[in-house]
């Protein structure tokens, strides 16, 4: 028997709905158009043909028209929510796909898309193909037959049910068609089909197993069961007859179809990568083969020192440093060098490599591949080569900050539609560096195209060395005072569980909030203040309001301070101490923030507490060598400070050129007071400001009613009229462009602002507000690392910056050098950036990080 011939009809409007609100919105075209539902959409069909034996496919999609449904019953999906305006234009950009693709669509003013595919199935099939219909509405389930299978996405679009006739008649206790008499009989609240009042899923089935079908159900509404029933059904006879005619899917639409030109023999790769590149569908575009694959090169092996001397490279040079190893304690394997023209690998021994590379390279202008780790090496090794031009993955990562951070690998295939060739050791890192070059030509006119180039070449490129050499610096940690604190803790620890254990009556795991939770309120019987899934709440927010109402409560409170201090730092810092050099060498990530900031890892020194007392004693454990001091140097309030030059508020520029305090002037015009708990609440109102807090967000932090928190709000913005007005245009900014900027150009992307989820909403608008205070500040601060490392290292001085943290600078400096090194890291500092208010720089020195005392100016 000839094997039957496999047809897929898909649902367009019912999977691309499923695919819009199971991707999050921020999945967005670096232009800031959503296109999360196309991407969705996509990814499932390609999935679809690559992993079932799909022959024909065919695509139904509703028109906006009113179907005959709608004529039939005005409230017909009567009860649906309006469409998001981001889904809206997907409907189109998924058409563009599957045109791109050569896969057929089908739509028909009158009808739904499922009537076209009940059409479609039941022609097929009478044809002797195999149907699987592939959609989110189980209306379609009514066609199932032996010859027509459903694949039902249950959820988002990978969370799939499969139904035959087998499945369907377990589940439903019916056979297919009778999906249509229960749906007359107890209606649709998804479709707004009324149904029969009284009569639900259990009653339904009931009725149609004893019946068969809903006309014979109303010609024997006497032998029905219960009075009420029976009089419902009566009274309601003719709105089950319409119910059902709405339910039922029609198989009969005027359709001219050959089943034949839905083949499908072959994805139309060529110009489906073109719409792929165009909606940056790059991860897709190799699923369909349209990635090319890179093209292996030739490239000459040196292994003689007199040839490497013989080779002339241009002014322009691609290099990387091919190293193994970790951090401090990396080896130089060799060299690999592109021209543009011409491939080298350079295998020579560390030791001869090394004295042949500042030659080499001294002068050129180098294009590099993630080139922190190779700068610390020749910082270590004191081998100083040409300036860096070029960086693929910094490029990509300030057109695409939200992103995850790249590879080499993403970058590639992103930007060029080209994927590595399996290739490995030299011969990749020499294909690689070949590639640079082609991936200069794209990302540049880019870069250019949304004004970031001038951000690209005078502040991230030139900060990558900066930060080699911070990460080589390091920070000196007292080991003996790190013991100390250790020890410390865990008695502490330990006192507190003994504590908690003699007034609980009986050992626990504090750590355990299902133990905790049983001691204090069901031993205990202390009021429950919130439940969770799981069982009792024990978070900070009920302990807080637990507070005096037993002993036990603060030990809790302060045993998970000291469990945490020791667990999240003490301990850990121990394991990232070099043997070597006694010192902490963080790593800074450069390309992980949207907003620009730095960050820190392994280990974190941007999160070491400062605020509790506990917390400022891990600070005491970083120290400056003997003979040297540690100095601080912080930005004062530069935020606020950049609040006041971006909206032009008088008032506040006034503040800050007058050298007021600020959160004493917010505290007496709110409040009539300037100290105290006063300044406290305008400190939180200032910052809260900057950061789009809402009334509710500032009555949580002061412990205030919404009322009085929007009260402080309405009375700020009457007294800095303008940062209402920047605040309102930041987000209409962001609704309008898809995206805010720093002073520097800096984009940030936020295509949330349009969500439909009130949430993400209104978490991108806060976004929009603070991101271009937040990365000006951290542009500002990356130019000042830049000025203050270039000044030092034209002077005669011989200070260290070993950390960068927020909006402070922290340097080892010898005792007799430390107020010229003040001064000049003030200067430099300050004069980071022309602002319409003086930037101000807080010094501070000291022999560890937390007993510091301040410099006067």
């Amino acid at each position: 028997m000839e094997e039957k011939e496999n047809l897929y009809l898909l649902d367009g409007n019912s999977l691309t709905y499923r695919a819009f609100y199971a991707l999050p919105e921020s999945l967005t075209k670096s232009d800031g158009t959503v296109t999360n539902a196309v991407y969705g959409f996509t990814r499932m069909l390609i999935s679809l043909v690559n992993n079932n034996e799909v022959d024909l496919l065919g695509v139904a999609f509703d028109l906006a028209a009113p179907t005959f449904r709608h004529e039939e019953y005005d409230d017909y999906k009567g009860n649906r929510k309006e469409t998001p305006d981001t889904l809206k234009p997907q409907f189109a950009m998924v058409k563009e796909v599957l045109e791109s693709l050569d896969v057929p669509t089908f739509e028909k003013e009158g009808f739904e898309a499922d009537d076209l595919i009940g059409t479609l199935a039941k022609e097929a099939e009478e044809e002797g193909y195999q149907v699987t219909i592939v959609t989110g509405d189980r209306d379609n389930l009514q066609l199932i037959s032996e010859n027509i299978d459903v694949m039902y996405t249950r959820k988002g679009i990978s969370d799939i049910v499969d139904y035959d006739l087998d499945k369907f008649r377990e589940e439903y206790e019916l056979e297919p068609l009778q999906l249509i008499d229960k749906k007359g009989l107890m209606g649709d609240s998804s479709d707004n089909i009324p149904g029969v009042d009284g009569i639900g899923k259990k009653t339904s089935t009931k009725l149609l197993k004893e019946f068969g079908d809903l006309e014979t159900v109303l010609d024997n509404i006497d032998q029905v069961g219960g009075k009420k029933r029976k009089a419902t059904l009566k009274k309601q006879a003719d709105r089950a007859r319409m119910s059902k005619k709405l339910a039922t899917i029609k198989v009969d639409v005027p359709l001219e179809v050959d089943f034949e030109t839905l083949n499908l023999s072959n994805w139309k790769t060529d110009q489906a990568k073109d719409v792929f590149t165009k909606m940056e569908f790059n991860s897709l575009i190799s699923e369909i083969g349209g990635h090319s694959e890179l093209e292996e090169i030739d490239y000459q092996e040196i292994t003689d020192v007199e040839e490497l001397r013989g080779i002339k490279l241009s002014d322009e040079v691609a290099v990387n440093l091919d190293l193994t190893g970790d951090k401090l304690d990396q080896n130089l394997e060799g060299l690999a060098i592109a021209t543009g023209e011409k491939n080298y690998y350079i295998d020579l021994e560390e030791k001869e490599l090394l004295g042949e590379l500042e030659e080499l390279l001294a002068q050129k202008e180098l294009l590099m591949l993630d080139p922190k780790d190779q700068f610390r090496y020749l910082l270590q090794q004191e081998v100083e080569i040409g300036e860096l031009i070029f960086e693929p993955l910094l490029a990509d990562y300030l057109l695409h900050p939200s992103d995850d951070e790249n590879d080499f690998t993403k970058v590639m295939e992103n930007q060029l539609q080209l994927s590595l060739p399996e290739v490995e050791g030299r011969e990749k890192l020499v294909l690689k560096t070949n590639t640079i070059f082609k991936l200069r030509e794209e990302l540049i006119t880019k870069l250019e195209n949304d004004e970031m180039l001038k951000l690209y070449n005078e502040i991230e490129l030139p900060l990558i060395k900066v930060l080699a050499q911070l990460e080589l610096n390091g920070i000196k940690v007292s080991s003996n005072k790190l013991e100390e604190l250790g020890a410390e803790l865990e008695e502490k620890i330990k006192e507190i569980e003994e504590k908690a254990y003699e007034l609980a009556g009986e050992e626990f795991n504090l750590n355990s909030p299902k133990q905790l939770g049983n001691i204090l309120f069901e031993k205990l019987g202390l009021p429950v203040i919130k439940k969770t899934k799981t069982g009792y709440s024990t978070s900070a927010k009920v302990l807080e309001k637990l507070e005096g109402k037993h002993e036990i409560i603060p030990l809790i409170s302060e045993y998970r301070t000291y469990q945490k201090l020791n667990s999240t730092y003490v301990s850990p810092l121990e394991d990232y101490i070099n043997p070597e050099t006694g010192r902490i060498h963080t790593t800074y990530n450069q390309r992980v923030t949207a907003t620009g900031r730095l960050s820190s890892t392994e280990p974190n020194l941007q999160n070491i507490p400062i605020r509790t007392e506990e917390g400022r004693r891990i600070r005491k454990i970083f120290v400056a060598e003997e003979g040297k001091k540690l100095v601080a140097a912080d930005y004062s309030q530069v935020e606020l400070r950049i609040l006041a030059h971006i909206s032009q508020d008088e008032g506040l520029k006034e503040a800050y050129n007058e050298g007021a305090d600020i959160h004493s002037k917010t505290a007496k015009e709110l409040f009539g007071l300037s100290t105290g708990d006063a300044r406290r609440k305008a400190k939180a109102v200032n910052f809260g400001i900057a950061y789009g807090i809402s009334a509710w967000g500032l009555a949580d932090r002061l412990d205030i009613s919404q009322k009085e928190a929007q009260e402080y709000i309405d009375l700020y913005f009457e007294r800095y009229p303008k940062v209402e007005e920047y605040i309102e245009e930041q987000k209409y900014k962001a609704e309008d462009k898809g995206y805010v900027e720093t002073i520097f150009n800096r984009r940030r992307y936020l295509p949330e602002i349009t969500s439909s989820n009130y949430h993400r909403r209104q978490f991108a608008k806060r976004m929009a507000i603070n991101t271009p205070i937040q990365g000006s500040g951290a542009d500002i601060m990356k130019i000042a690392m830049i000025d203050v490392s270039d000044a030092l290292e034209d002077s005669d001085l011989n200070a260290d910056v070993l950390l960068q943290v927020h909006d402070e600078l922290v340097l080892e400096v010898p005792e007799d050098e430390v107020e010229a090194v003040s001064e000049l890291v003030r200067e430099e500092m300050e004069a980071a950036a022309d602002l319409d208010v003086d930037l101000e720089v807080d010094v501070k020195v000291g022999d560890n990080w937390n007993e510091m005392k301040k410099i006067s100016d």
